[in-house]
């Protein structure tokens, strides 16, 4: 059996020291040991809200990702729609054929043609040409200003002018008056996009200055 200490000081010492030794062991017991318990599992539950929140991200960017090329589709589809009612280029040859073909359709001809000057716009240009046909019925012409209005571009006849035709031979024959009709057709051209402003890979500094060649 140990032997207690023999002086009074070596007594108050060793108790001292034992109630110290049982403290720190009930601290860990009752209190460290719990609370780490429960640090542990904080910090999986913050780990896992951790790992939701990423996967939410990842899918939240993916989601925008995909609603953005599809809205890149559309107006993509849209500007195919617009170019082709309102073309970047004017290709006159192309025009004046397609507003031939348009009075072939009902039996005229076009006999002639004459550029008027053109109004520039700050998104578009509108180009407008005088024409005249010539031996026409109303219905025909009618018919005739009906298939220019419903060409692919945009193409607008204006300032239509009719005027009988002094052929009599031609009224007895087709029991009609023929007319010779003046109009105007507007179409429209969009300006090209601006090139971008600076060539990648050049420095800022390097990129030449305004007036310089």
């Amino acid at each position: 059996m140990a032997l207690l200490p023999a002086n009074k000081r070596d007594r108050i010492l060793g108790g001292v020291g034992a109630a110290a030794l049982a403290l720190a062991i009930a601290y860990g017991v009752l209190v460290w040991q719990p609370r780490r318990d429960e640090l542990v599992v904080m910090q999986a539950h913050v780990d896992s809200l951790l790992v939701i929140n990423q996967r939410a991200k990842s899918e939240l960017a993916q989601g925008k990702t995909n609603e953005l090329k599809i809205q890149a589709d559309l107006l993509t589809a849209d500007l195919k729609v617009m170019r082709l009612l309102v073309p970047t280029e004017n290709e006159v040859p192309t025009l004046l054929d397609q507003v031939s073909t348009a009075a072939r359709r009902v039996g005229l001809e076009i006999v002639d043609v004459q550029p008027l000057p053109t109004l520039v716009g700050d998104q578009y240009e509108a180009f407008k040409y005088r024409l005249v046909v010539r031996g026409g019925t109303y219905h025909q012409i009618a018919d005739l200003l009906t298939n220019i209005g419903s060409l692919q571009r945009i193409v607008a006849p204006i300032n239509v002018l009719l005027n009988p035709q002094s052929d009599t031979r031609l009224v007895k024959r087709n029991k009609m008056q023929n007319l010779e009709a003046r109009f105007e057709i507007q179409t429209y051209v969009a300006h090209a996009p601006p090139p971008p402003p600076l060539v990648k890979g050049v420095p800022v500094k390097d990129a030449p200055k305004p007036g310089e060649k």
